[in-house]
């Protein structure tokens, strides 16, 4: 029962590192957008693919027009298998 309740703990340090790491990394991205200034910036969607603790990840930034002065951003980070967290951050941008 010991060595079950073992790798379970194991388990759930894992996922646990891995979700720390997809946060970050999606809140980096969401702060690097942030912080570039709005003019620069255009609506459209890239991607890049980041291994976290073994898992490969498809980190998605979409940048959507609201309006003629504001953008929504959403970086979205989806595992390319099963077994590993998700995670999704917004954010708005404006030209003011």
């Amino acid at each position: 029962m010991v060595i079950q309740v073992s790798g379970a703990l194991g388990i759930q340090m894992r996922h646990s590192a891995v979700q720390s790491e997809i946060v970050v990394l999606a809140n980096e991205r969401l702060d690097s957008l942030e912080a570039t200034p709005f003019d620069s910036l255009a609506a459209g969607q890239t991607t890049d693919a980041p291994v976290v603790e073994g898992f490969r990840y498809g980190r998605k930034t979409e940048i959507s027009e609201i309006t003629p002065v504001l953008y929504l951003i959403v970086v979205t980070m989806t595992p390319a298998g099963t077994g590993a967290p998700t995670y999704s951050a917004t954010s708005y941008k404006s030209a003011v």
